[in-house]
């Protein structure tokens, strides 16, 4: 049985649709990224699942446990994009104050505060915290309950490089765990390198990465050969549109790279290696909302 089931959200503000009947299942261990422009709903999407923002119709559970049961909330954890944490409060102060609400023991911050690593500067006030540093304190907050997955909204908005580095690496830390993450972020590069998993979410209505929006690509056609001016002296006359670069060939994606093989084979052209080009994050995102325009 999947961990998350979010079945027909239907969210409206006013007479406009925000959210579609979105459905979908998240299962234990997956992340999963969520990729849209500002306002298509992502963040409504997210805060209709903890049922912060009221729908009209749908429902969401957790290890079958309606978001409408406070025990819903021992399982999902929320980190929002504003930052709601008490500047003039130490680090410690908000741990404690969580974990209070959940009856959660001095061992359980301790055991967080190791996990997380922030033992350097948890007894500071946060109005000392870089933003990376909040970031870590957030997730801290997240996990004292040990939840089974983790929403998380815009996470890496405003981090320097370095920060980013150390957040991808503590979601990776949690994910083999077995925690579930679903990411909204417009950082596509950073989604790439954590998700094969990606959602597109556009006027409310959730497209998943499963939906094989099909885009051709080129190859890269590895050769054996001497001089690189000979393999470009050979496909002068080749009808095919190509780029060289040094010993390899890449091909259009308009055309069938067998097309490129038989050629170069007829040519006695010794073939080393054939691999695509497959289209990053951007250039499917771009793709995406291309095909949507028509």
């Amino acid at each position: 049985m999947s961990l998350l089931q979010v079945n027909q959200l239907r969210k409206k503000y006013g007479n406009l649709l925000i959210l579609q009947d979105i459905s979908f299942d998240i299962n234990e261990g997956d992340i999963v990224g969520l990729v849209g422009p500002n306002g298509a709903g992502k963040s409504t999407l997210l805060r209709s699942i903890l049922a912060i923002e009221e729908v009209e119709s749908g429902s969401v559970k957790v290890k079958n446990i309606s978001n409408q049961n406070s025990d819903f909330y021992k399982f999902v954890s929320f980190i929002p994009s504003d930052n709601y944490l008490y500047m003039q409060l130490t680090g410690y102060d908000h741990l404690a104050f969580v974990a209070n609400i959940y009856q959660l023991g001095k061992s359980a911050i301790e055991e967080v505060i190791d996990q997380i690593g922030i033992s350097t500067y948890v007894d500071e006030p946060v109005k000392s915290y870089s933003y990376g540093m909040r970031q870590h304190l957030l997730i801290a907050l997240s996990i004292l309950t040990k939840p089974s997955i983790i929403l998380m909204d815009e996470p890496f908005n405003g981090l320097d490089p370095t920060s980013t580095i150390e957040l991808k690496e503590l979601i990776r830390k949690l994910h083999a765990q077995r925690i579930s993450f679903i990411i909204s972020t417009h950082n596509l590069d950073i989604l790439e390198d954590l998700t094969k998993t990606i959602w597109f979410i556009r006027d409310g209505m959730l497209f998943k990465d499963d939906i094989k929006l099909e885009m051709k690509h080129p190859y890269q056609i590895e050769v054996k050969v001497t001089d690189g001016t000979i393999l470009e002296n050979l496909l002068t006359d080749c009808q095919l549109p190509h780029q060289i670069s040094e010993n390899r060939v890449i091909t259009d994606h308009n055309y069938d790279v067998g097309k490129y093989l038989e050629w170069l084979l007829m040519n006695k052209v010794q073939i080393q290696s054939v691999n695509p080009i497959k289209p990053n994050l951007e250039e499917r995102y771009k793709h995406f909302y291309e095909v949507l325009k028509k």
